[in-house]
């Protein structure tokens, strides 16, 4: 079985290994998507016309027509196995993204009945929209009734469209005969009407090979892609897609078991990209999206696609009619055991990123970031203008340590600016799913790490405080600024945390998101901020019991009992203005 989007594809691509079927006398049928009615610049030169209205373009398709039924006679075809199905030219992915259902069960009906041993289909890496959204629909076709695994053959496909780049997989190569190639010549030279534009190119595919990418049905990301990947981490979907304009979109489409799912994500140069359902046309939320200097990251929840086998991502061109790399498919594997609940998706073990501010803490920092390294993907250490030896000791542990990244500001700021410095570089720069604080005066234990990472993954928390466990040990300025603090909040906030003030906390990634655009950073009120940010907008706060280590009196911190109390009780005054 051959799927031609249009009249010719049959020839250019398949016309050799259809003469190859008849003489080992298999049968062969040929399908035809479209008629290759909506072919407007060769119209226009060969019937002298600008103005093209519907009767023109019927009259096309049907000169299309004849002349594919002529090329596969040349390649000894019988009409009884040539079929159009007439849907319409360079609309096949407005069909897959408005479901397509029709056609999918189209697609399944004529293999279930006439049970091919060979199905040969278009690339979904084809440049032209038509084809890559031709595979797609096969694909979905051969899921939904596991098509795949009941009517076992084999599935080539081909690849008319491309930028010169060699398609991605395992290939299967078939020889001509001098008397095929001629004969491909001749079916080809069938096609008059695009001959007119394109000669030269057509008659390049009457060569002694024909190459066809040999796929496994159940596993539409068999070919790898140098172009994009997606993975599921935890609750998101996370795409890294080769650097894309500053505006564009991405089309997702899947076969889940509540049915069709097809997206389009709207990128901007923000942070927040705006997801639309295809078929209904609503609003359905938002991605995020992550520049970086190669790649970019867009981040979907993961709940769209409860039950999915298969999805495949798409970038839309902003630069002509072809795309940039056709629809790149992503295979869901079944979990075995521990599963996102109530999706169906495997659980994956979360990237952490680990920031650690720093001033003036050369004698005790070092450890502290080597230690953390050995417990995430990356260490973001920050040097707040120190004026001792910080800045080398942390650059020496970077070098020792493949994930640690010193950032230095250039005069001392405050931990609230550090923090704020750290996590806009991390959105910008990294892909991760829990952002960790904690202090590097040595007073938070790195080993604590996982236990707040997991608090987050676990129970879906934005935020996780490590709230101090034996406060009574504090030192006297330290307890008494925080009793204080958390008195007046219970005030303000009766649900919220008694440990206000704890600098050791896990985020979840949308949270940090949010934090970089609506906080502006300080110092010690700063992390008093983001805890009000959190609770104002009712998010999900865990706790976690630390311990927490005071060296020498807590002698190594920069809190200022009476300054920084002022700030705190006057940023917690402003929120309640706000509030009010």
């Amino acid at each position: 079985m051959v799927l031609a989007v249009h009249p010719d594809d049959e020839s250019l691509s398949a016309g050799g290994l259809i003469q190859h079927a008849i003489a080992h006398e298999a049968q062969v049928r040929v399908i035809f998507i479209t008629d290759g009615d909506n072919n407007p610049w060769p119209q226009r030169y060969v019937e002298r016309r600008w103005h093209i209205d519907a009767a023109d373009r019927a009259r096309w398709g049907k000169r299309r027509e004849s002349e594919a039924k002529a090329a596969l006679a040349r390649i000894g075809v019988e009409r009884d196995g040539i079929s159009f199905w007439h849907y319409p030219d360079q609309g096949i992915t407005d069909l897959l993204l408005a479901s397509g259902a029709e056609l999918i069960e189209k697609l399944s009906d004529e293999i279930n009945a006439w049970r091919p041993t060979v199905i040969v289909s278009p690339s979904q890496h084809d440049l032209h929209p038509d084809h890559s959204a031709l595979a797609v629909l096969l694909q979905f076709a051969l899921a939904r009734d596991r098509l795949d695994e009941i009517r076992p053959f084999h599935l080539l496909e081909y690849l008319v469209h491309s930028r010169g780049e060699e398609q991605p997989g395992k290939f299967l190569e078939i020889s001509l005969s001098p008397d095929q190639v001629e004969r491909k010549r001749k079916a080809i030279l069938c096609h008059e009407t695009q001959m007119a534009l394109s000669r030269g190119r057509f008659l390049a595919f009457a060569q002694p090979t024909e190459i066809f990418t040999v796929s496994t049905p159940s596993n539409p990301d068999r070919h790898g892609s140098r172009f994009a990947s997606a993975k599921f981490a935890g609750n998101t979907l996370r795409l890294e897609i080769a650097r894309l304009a500053p505006a564009g979109t991405i089309f997702v489409a899947a076969e889940t078991s509540d049915g069709a799912v097809r997206l389009s994500v709207k990128l901007s140069s923000h942070s927040y990209a705006a997801v639309r359902d295809r078929v209904a046309g609503d609003f359905k939320g938002e991605a995020r999206l992550v520049r970086g200097q190669r790649v970019d990251e867009v981040y979907l929840p993961a709940e769209f696609f409860r039950g999915a086998k298969n999805i495949f991502i798409k970038v839309v061109s902003s630069r002509g009619f072809f795309d940039r790399a056709g629809w790149f498919g992503v295979h869901v594997e079944p979990a075995p055991s521990a599963m996102v609940a109530g999706q169906g998706l495997p659980e994956v073990e979360p990237r952490i990123c680990c920031v650690i501010p720093c001033y003036n803490l050369a004698g005790v920092c070092g450890p502290i970031v080597r230690v953390a390294a050995g417990f995430v993907a990356h260490v973001i250490a920050v040097n707040d203008g120190s004026v001792d030896e910080t800045e080398s000791v942390l650059r020496e542990v970077a070098a020792k340590c493949g994930n640690v990244e010193v950032l230095s500001l250039p005069k001392n700021c405050g931990k609230g600016i550090a923090l704020l410095e750290a996590f806009r570089h991390a959105t910008k720069t990294l892909a991760f799913d829990v952002m960790i604080t904690l202090d590097g005066d040595g007073q938070h234990r790195p080993e604590d790490i996982p236990r707040l990472a997991r608090a987050v993954a676990e129970g879906n928390h934005a935020l996780v405080i490590g709230e101090r466990l034996a406060r009574e040990k504090m030192p006297l300025r330290s307890r008494f600024g925080n009793t204080l603090t958390a008195e007046l909040m219970k005030l303000v906030h009766p649900g919220a945390p008694t440990d206000t003030q704890s600098g050791y906390r896990a985020f979840d990634r949308d949270f940090v998101f949010e934090i970089v655009e609506r906080i502006r950073g300080g110092r010690y009120e700063t992390e008093l901020e983001i805890l009000l940010l959190a609770l104002r907008q009712g998010k999900r706060i865990g706790l976690v019991g630390i311990p927490t280590v005071y060296l020498d009196g807590n002698r190594l911190s920069h809190f200022r009992p009476i300054i920084d109390s002022w700030r705190i009780y006057r940023t917690l005054f402003r929120w309640q203005l706000r509030r009010g």
